[in-house]
């Protein structure tokens, strides 16, 4: 320390280019940075979904389902395993634990699902990693008067995939309400009758008269050639024109394709309707690779996109824009980060009243941000909202190492009759051991954040480090840095009497008091502790603070079996309510057969204010549409979970149901709690086919040669593709939609066994309704239930209490039992991790001040002062009715290495007295008076710092709450460290003396005797 002040004050040149590159280098790593939203953690979550269409959710499950529970469940480190059964869909939630390696974990799972033995008709598995990178950073749509869907689809294809995908970072690129083209081949029931024609036998003959294959190798000249066999359609009327053998009137005959069949080039069935604000649009979201810069990848695909010549008619309109969001909280900090740094000059020049050695000790700050810029570009760090939090709230820390030094400078020069480099470095290293004691105590406080488990430590994890390495930095600088500038500037300073002000006669006499009523004041301040426990129950408590909300994701789930028509044009209601909607921009509508999703931008300018009353209001008239939709509002997000979740476990099946809807109806009415529901809420009709065996082996036919032919029927088949208009085109073999629309229709359809013979449907199976769960659910091999609420209060701790409360009420079925998960889960984890967080920086602190003071009773007395600054935090949560979450615990761990910094920089002056010869209460006064100023400053430096953030009134991670938290905790901390931290020391000090006299007494008796 002394040889780093020494350095200093010898290299001058060194210094200065030091400071140079710091400043350039520090400028370079801010521009190149990656930026994004948050940091990309891995989130413990892989997805496996397999289409399997046709399939029922028993189907599914038997299928499907169980396969993957038998070969998934041997994945090491697998905490849970969820499978879901849908209808035509079957999907594995996989959750780790936090320790596993996630690329690892996706390698295990794509291993695992790849030697799954899939049913016949069950698609490609598609695996997904959840996290940030798993969200799309940029989405737009295509839109036009004049083209239709399957225009839309090849121009993005074409020309827009293309040009994306060829951007260094840029992910997968989904499209919602593509339309392709086909060469369908609608087959009329009545005219194949009429001419004695099957379906198979249409089918047969498209494949032998399309076909391509290699015929073996002949040698010809004395070369080996290859055969190829080939036999092409190339056109709609290709298709139309193959000849077809038919039994009719007149015996064995030929017709054409086209007497039976109307064949044509047109888009496939509709599956999905895509709208943008009301208007035909297809939708397209682009996906980042993880650890790409986002606003370097969205800004190049912008410039891609309108670099395009849009053909007439055409509209591209950007929606979602992740870059804008991440310049927006950059400016934002960056802001309040310019405004800290403002009002901590402010105090500097207020107390020091000295342009130059305010100009000096504010130097610390660019110096040491611009260092740790350096620093975290060089390690991977992005500048992201935890990262820029880090800073923001560093600003008012790092300078007070700098106050420190530069205060003791100024006080010296001020009434040294010799000014010298020697003074300045006597100045720097009077304070020199306390500044590092206490910065090596706040780096000791944030050091357990960046090691908090979990996936929330894992986003506090860049906070912590940030404030870490711009601390150590501060240290450097206010050891090098502030002494070569003090000597330079501060020198020549006119010399002036020292004088007491009027603060520091009142506090001298105010602590003199103190010390002679030493009972009465820790008595009081017991009292004032004791006291501000009790705000506790008053005060709400959440996990994570309610953002404000800039887009919503709004579902509407329709009765099962709700016909894709129908639930469009219930979209189209839904679209009219929301169109009425003042601070709605973009409104993309997504309607899927039963459900119905809207992504709802709102305008830049809406308020926190505007968008609860916008929730409520939307969710209230879109319930009223129709009593049948289950409705759910919640604004898009990434980090954390909103809302309650339930776990009924036990029991058969039909015990769980019952549960379940039990649960639901007793907690669907709580204020705070909005779309409750449970996953098993629906049952959903079907038709099932019954195959007679034994009818159908006296028919020539087997049951999955029956079954295969229904399949055909109704969903038509895939016979080929063909080249139509120079691209590759499917070529679907199906029934006019008609002859299959009704239970006969379908009953009265032919197949033909491998005689050549025609057998009806009904003659060897039957087809009937019945009904079917819309889906089935499980967890680690065992039925389950889950229970969902939106949380869409502050205080989430009520909400849940008052479910807990009402748990207690339910007669719940024999051997079903109920287990919380969601944000009660994770609210009791984050509450003791960080709660054992405080606890090992306590511990770290204390070790810290043992070795720099060499006694027990020095870091004690300091430590004294800690539960003070509950009483502060808890005080101004509770007058600003903020919530006690993670935000406010962080600023209660801030609180800590900030209280013990101030209470190091006083009793280092006592040790530094007591040296001296100075008798105890003098030691205290003296150096109460002499450290009264920085110790003040730094407060006020630190509260100057945090105010533009508390003053916010946008939500986040670190949001008010944290910086309430630390004004309100320094205030009373501060001062009431300049009146306990002394007293306490005096009382140990003296109980010390007391015992030691004693022992000193006995040891004379004895040897009297």
């Amino acid at each position: 320390m002394k040889s780093w002040i020494k350095f200093s004050l010898k290299n001058a040149g060194v210094i200065f280019i030091a400071m140079l590159m710091v400043i350039a280098g520090g400028i370079y790593s801010v521009k190149t940075m990656k930026m994004e939203s948050m940091p990309n953690v891995d989130i413990p979550y892989i997805i496996v979904q397999v289409p399997y269409l046709g399939a029922t959710p028993e189907q599914g499950l038997e299928d499907i389902g169980k396969p993957l529970e038998n070969t998934l469940s041997g994945i090491k480190k697998l905490d849970n395993l969820y499978i879901e059964a849908h209808s035509n869909m079957v999907v594995g939630i996989l959750e780790f634990e936090m320790s596993k390696d996630m690329d690892e974990a996706e390698k295990d799972v794509t291993t695992a699902v790849a030697s799954i033995q899939l049913p016949a008709g069950a698609e490609k598995p598609q695996i997904l990693k959840d996290g940030p990178s798993a969200m799309p950073v940029f989405t737009f749509a295509l839109s036009s008067n004049t083209a239709n869907q399957s225009d839309l689809t090849e121009y993005i294809n074409e020309r827009i995939k293309p040009a994306l995908t060829g951007i260094d970072g840029v992910g997968t690129i989904d499209i919602s309400g593509e339309t392709e083209k086909e060469v369908a081949v609608k087959l009329d029931p009545e005219k194949m009758k009429l001419h004695g024609v099957t379906y198979e036998t249409v089918k047969q003959t498209f494949i032998a008269h399309h076909f391509s294959f290699p015929a073996g190798q002949v040698n010809v000249d004395d070369k080996t050639l290859n055969v190829q066999a080939d036999y092409k359609l190339n056109s709609v009327g290709d298709v139309e024109d193959i000849q077809i053998l038919s039994q009719g009137p007149n015996g064995i005959q030929k017709i054409k394709m086209a007497e039976i069949a109307d064949v044509s080039y047109s888009n496939k069935k509709e599956t999905v309707y895509t709208r943008l604000n009301e208007k035909p649009a297809v939708l397209v979201e682009m996906k980042a690779q993880a650890g790409s810069n986002t606003v370097e990848v969205v800004g190049q695909a912008k410039e891609k996109l309108d670099e395009l010549d849009l053909p007439a008619g055409y509209t591209l309109t950007k929606l979602y824009d992740t870059s804008k969001e991440v310049k927006t909280s950059v400016d934002g900090m960056l802001r309040e980060v310019l405004l800290g740094t403002l009002f901590a000059v402010l105090v500097t020049f207020l107390f020091l009243r000295n342009i130059r050695a305010t100009i000096v000790a504010v130097l610390s700050i660019p110096l040491s941000i611009l260092a740790s810029m350096i620093t975290l570009k060089y390690f991977g760090y992005s500048l992201n909202m935890m990262t820029l939090a880090g800073i923001a709230v560093a600003v008012g820390r790092v300078i007070d190492d700098s106050i420190v030094v530069i205060e003791n400078v100024y006080r010296r020069t001020l009434t040294s009759p010799k000014r010298d480099e020697k003074m300045v470095l006597t100045a720097a290293k009077e304070v020199g051991g306390a500044i590092t004691s206490s910065t090596l105590t706040t780096i000791a406080v944030f050091g357990p954040l960046s090691f908090v488990p979990g996936i929330i430590g894992r986003f506090f994890a860049p906070f912590g480090i940030t404030v870490i390495v711009a601390l150590a930095f501060s240290l450097i600088v206010s050891l090098t840095v502030v002494p070569l500038l003090a000597k330079l500037f501060l020198l020549r300073i006119k010399p002036k009497e020292e004088k007491e002000t009027f603060f520091q006669k009142a506090y001298k006499n105010t602590l003199s008091w103190v010390l002679n009523k030493r009972a009465l004041t820790i008595v009081l301040a017991v009292v004032m502790f004791a006291g501000s426990l009790a705000l506790v129950p008053m005060i709400p408590k959440n996990f994570l603070p309610q953002e404000k909300a800039v887009s919503y994701r709004l579902t509407a789930d329709l009765p099962e079996g709700t016909s894709l028509e129908k639930a469009n044009l219930m979209a189209s209601d839904i679209e009219k309510i929301l169109k009425e909607e003042k601070q709605i921009k973009y409104t993309q509508t997504i309607v899927n057969g039963e459900h119905i999703r809207f992504s709802i931008d709102l305008e830049d300018d809406t308020s926190k204010g505007q968008t609860s009353s916008f929730e409520k209001r939307v969710r209230t008239e879109v319930e009223n549409l129709n009593s049948e939709i289950q409705v759910a509002l919640a604004p898009v997000g990434i980090v954390g979970t909103s809302g309650i979740a339930l776990i009924v476990e036990g029991g058969n099946a039909e015990d769980l149901v019952t549960a379940g809807k039990l649960i639901t109806d007793k907690i669907k009415n709580i204020d705070g709690l909005e779309n409750v529901e449970s996953n098993l809420s629906g049952v959903k009709e079907q038709l099932q086919l019954d195959i007679n065996d034994a009818k159908a082996a006296e028919k020539g036919v087997s049951p999955i040669m029956v079954a295969g032919f229904v399949r055909e029927l109704i969903a038509g088949d895939h016979v080929g593709d063909m080249q139509v208009e120079g691209k590759t085109t499917s070529v679907n073999l199906l029934l006019d939609g008609g002859s299959v629309d009704s239970i006969a229709g379908i009953m009265s359809q032919k197949l033909t066994n491998p005689m050549g013979q025609q057998v009806s449907l009904s003659e060897v199976a039957t087809l009937k309704k019945a009904p079917s769960p819309s889906a089935l659910y499980r967890l680690n091999q065992q039925q389950y239930v889950q229970v969902t609420g939106r949380i869409t209060t502050d205080n989430s701790s009520g909400v849940q209490a008052e479910v807990d409360k009402r748990l207690k009420t339910i007669d719940l079925p024999s051997g079903v039992n109920v287990r919380s998960e969601g944000q009660a889960q994770a609210m009791n984890e984050g509450f003791t991790n960080m709660m054992l967080a405080m606890a090992v920086a306590v511990v770290l602190v204390f070790i810290v001040m043992l070795v720099a003071f060499g006694n027990m009773l020095m870091p004690v007395a300091i430590l004294s002062s800690l539960p003070f600054l509950f009483s502060g935090g808890l005080l101004g949560l509770y007058v600003t009715n903020q919530a006690l979450g993670m935000p406010a615990l962080v600023g209660f761990l801030m609180l800590i290495g900030i209280v013990v910094t101030n209470a190091i920089v006083l009793m280092e002056r006592v040790k530094q007295n007591e040296k001296k010869g100075m008798e105890l209460k003098a030691a205290l006064l003296e150096a109460g008076k002499t450290r009264l100023r920085p110790i003040l400053m730094t407060a006020l430096a630190t509260i100057g710092a945090l105010l533009p953030l508390a003053l916010s009134s946008e939500g986040g991670l670190i949001s008010r709450s944290l910086a309430i938290v630390v004004i309100s905790g320094l205030l009373t901390s501060t001062l009431l460290t300049l009146v306990i931290v002394p007293t306490t020391y005096h009382v140990m000090k003296s109980i010390k003396g007391r015992i030691g006299k004693k022992r000193v007494d006995v040891d004379g008796e004895r040897e009297t005797a």
